[in-house]
């Protein structure tokens, strides 16, 4: 296998457990009794949804359609509010204080948690073009 392929493997999974327990702990402030719930196994869950996608799935550096090259900040900004927003919903079942708050602030958040992810994966281990051999 792969020793980037591994080292980025292994990079983003740390980071996304890191920034799911963080969001966990950030959701205990308003909801203490969130810890070993269906909602907290909701934002693993949601966490590994972006740590195989970040890992795995985005090989394309090139926008597909501008042709631009798309920079891992910019990358994951937008796949990381893309894939929260299924998450950020959930906060509209039941009588939930200050919802629209925590919708917007689930989706920015792990815009920038996936930010942080692929920037430093990128870093470490570099592209998908440089790991796969491609120019």
């Amino acid at each position: 296998m792969n020793k980037l392929f591994v080292r980025r493997f292994a990079i983003a999974i740390s980071l996304a457990v890191v920034f799911g327990l963080l969001c966990v702990y950030l959701a205990s402030g308003s909801n203490p009794g969130i810890w070993w719930t269906p909602a907290m196994r909701s934002i693993l869950f949601n966490r590994f949804l972006i740590w195989i996608i970040i890992t795995a799935v985005w090989v394309h550096t090139i926008h597909p359609v501008l042709g631009f090259r798309a920079r891992p900040f910019l990358r994951w900004f937008v796949f990381g509010a893309i894939i929260s927003v299924d998450l950020a919903i959930g906060v509209f079942v039941g009588n939930v204080p200050n919802a629209m708050f925590i919708f917007w602030a689930t989706i920015i958040a792990w815009a920038v948690y996936g930010m942080i992810i692929d920037i430093v994966a990128t870093k470490f281990a570099w592209e998908w073009t440089a790991i796969l051999g491609k120019k």
